[in-house]
């Protein structure tokens, strides 16, 4: 091993003392911040935001769970503690997100701010979603990942043609006008099956809240060849409309034993017809997954309370998972 000359030893020195600087600067800022903090309820992050993997949707949905309950039941301030976390995927940051929405509203003036991630993807999706603005936290930070700044968001309470040029507008050229059209038509019809079946009843969270607003959020992103787009509802889920709406559909899958909510999803998908019986207005869900399903190779994920359907080409299928999303989520993948 070729020993160091004094000046490269010297130089060594005074990286590695730099380097100790800063992190020490680091910590003291980390420090004052809880300090200045100090009449919040911190809530750690988890270390994934996703709801497809069972281990990793159960951290998700307890987290939220303790948010639910800190700000809405004990009516407390809550800083969210944002340090340890790697990797937000599109349905978990959006159930977040929604929650979040809704918690805002329904804690009124009580405050939730937030201390910043390590990790600098992390930091930059929260930032490009919205989140830290809807926390209070103005940082600068500028967007440099390729997979995170296609980024875009938008959320309403009707149905509105406008809002889908906010989220998919910024794709015009890249997606053909067929798969626009149809992408089009399956948003339309998810926002329309929101606003008349979502939110018929209370949602069974344990808060109790009477007449939610009929709200929607969605997201899109770009990556690897891929437009994906998730959407969203806090409402009572489809194996909560299901006894109110079609209650001897309901009857017949109760006959089916176990995976209630993820057989509710695929009965629900075979039987679907709109609210008013009308041709003209559709099929409900199963026009959503029949607009898919035409793009060729599109996937559609629909996650219900516990449930989860999930189309691909030439196959499609059922989970049931352990923990409860209390809402809907969709997600569409079709290639640009």
């Amino acid at each position: 091993m070729k020993r160091l000359t004094p000046y490269a030893r010297e130089r060594q020195i005074r990286l590695a003392r730099k380097c100790l600087h800063r992190l020490r600067k680091q910590n003291i800022k980390r420090r004052k911040s809880f300090k200045l903090h100090e009449n919040f309820v911190i809530l750690k992050a988890p270390v994934k935001f996703t709801i497809i993997l069972e281990a990793d949707r159960r951290n998700l949905l307890l987290f939220l769970e303790r948010m639910r309950d800190t700000i809405v039941i004990s009516k407390q301030a809550v800083l969210i503690d944002f340090t340890t976390t790697q990797k937000m995927i599109a349905d978990g940051t959006l159930l977040f997100y929604a929650e979040l929405c809704r918690l805002k509203r329904l804690g009124g003036s009580l405050k939730i701010r937030c201390v910043p991630p390590r990790n600098q993807k992390v930091a930059q999706v929260l930032k490009q979603v919205g989140i830290f603005d809807l926390i209070g936290y103005r940082t600068k930070i500028k967007t440099t990942y390729a997979d995170v700044i296609h980024w875009r968001s938008a959320n309403g309470h009707e149905v509105i043609g406008e809002k889908f040029d906010e989220v998919l507008g910024h794709y015009d050229g890249q997606i053909t006008e067929v798969l626009s059209q149809e992408l089009y038509r399956g948003f339309s019809e998810a926002m329309t099956n929101c606003h008349h079946h979502a939110y018929i009843g209370i949602r069974p969270d344990g808060l109790n809240v009477a007449h939610d607003p009929k709200e929607w959020w969605m997201f899109s992103q770009q990556r690897d060849g891929w437009l994906n787009v998730v959407f969203c509802d806090l409402g009572i889920g489809i194996p909560g409309t299901l006894p109110i709406k079609r209650p001897s559909l309901w009857r017949r899958i109760l006959t089916f034993g176990g995976q209630l909510d993820a057989h509710a999803i695929q009965e629900a998908l075979i039987e679907s017809r709109t609210r008013t019986g009308l041709h003209h207005r559709g099929k409900g869900l199963k026009q959503l997954v029949d607009v898919i399903a035409r793009v060729g190779n599109g996937e559609v994920n629909i996650f219900s309370n516990k449930g989860l359907f999930t189309l691909k080409p030439n196959s499609e299928s059922i989970h049931q998972f352990k923990d409860d999303i209390y809402g809907t989520l969709i997600s569409w993948r079709v290639p640009i």
